[in-house]
């Protein structure tokens, strides 16, 4: 009898022992948990989704052979990036097809945007979900035009009533007939081919596709220049003042200048 009563305090003083080290183990666990859940991943840093127009604008914005985006506004917003600790994730996309993916907010960000487009449609979706950062470059608008027209073509009155073709999105002067396309190297190819008599164009686009490509077109004197800005979402409110900072200190300190001319005075590709 002696026997049966210790084994049976020996058994009950096992499974308080077992139930102890149970209750330890699982309250040890549940505050690993705790702590684990509190933790933020190392690489779990913000990203922002860049709409880049296609087929790009060499020298402000294009995808390499090697499907790396290259270009004046591409390097810029990657120092604005670098320095806000954000990262930028490039999304390929006709312009029409990058205005609708905007204006449903499936992207944060377009590059070299011209801030005046807003006032062309005040009350327009895409006007009223647009935040632009401060200017950060300066562009030329150019006419092209067939070389065959007799009319004079360097003063924008003496066009009116008269049909441009125009890049859909983009600013046109009121008493100009729009003709809306794709994208700038679409307006070139028309009117070397002859189908469009006029096309509006960026002075830099306009002298790289006729000099690349051997474009029949000739190319007016500038006619505007305009201020280029990111275009931020508005969901994306709360970096404009950070982005504007560090445009600001990229100007300051000579960077922008010293990026442009990587591009444009020769030592670039």
């Amino acid at each position: 009898m002696k026997n049966n009563a210790y084994g049976a305090k020996w058994i009950i003083l096992c499974l308080v022992i077992v139930w102890l080290l149970l209750g330890f183990t699982l309250s040890v666990n549940g505050a690993d948990l705790d702590k684990t859940s509190a933790i933020k991943p190392m690489n779990d840093t913000p990203r922002l989704r860049v709409g880049m127009p296609l087929p790009g604008a060499v020298p402000f914005f294009w995808q390499d052979t090697d499907g790396h985006f290259r270009g004046i506004y591409a390097d810029i917003l990657r120092m604005i990036a670098q320095r806000l600790e954000v990262t930028l994730e490039f999304i390929p996309l006709t312009q029409a097809r990058l205005i609708r993916q905007f204006e449903i907010g499936q992207l944060d960000l377009e590059v070299g945007v011209v801030e005046e487009s807003k006032q062309n449609a005040p009350h327009s979706t895409l006007s009223s979900l647009s935040l632009f950062t401060q200017s950060f470059w300066v562009v030329n608008n150019v006419i092209i035009y067939r070389p065959e027209l007799s009319f004079p073509i360097f003063i924008l009155p003496d066009l009116k009533g008269k049909t441009v073709a125009a890049v859909r999105g983009r600013p046109v002067p009121e008493h100009l007939v729009r003709e809306d396309f794709t994208n700038q190297w679409q307006i070139a190819q028309r009117v070397h081919r002859g189908w469009n008599e006029i096309g509006l164009m960026t002075e830099s686009v306009a002298l790289y596709y006729q000099r690349r490509h051997q474009l029949n077109y000739k190319i007016s004197l500038p006619y505007a220049s305009d201020p280029v800005s990111f275009r931020l979402h508005r969901n994306q409110a709360h970096r404009l003042a950070d982005f504007n900072r560090v445009i600001s200190e990229l100007e300051q300190e000579g960077l922008l200048d010293k990026l442009v001319c990587l591009y444009l005075c020769g030592k670039s590709r």
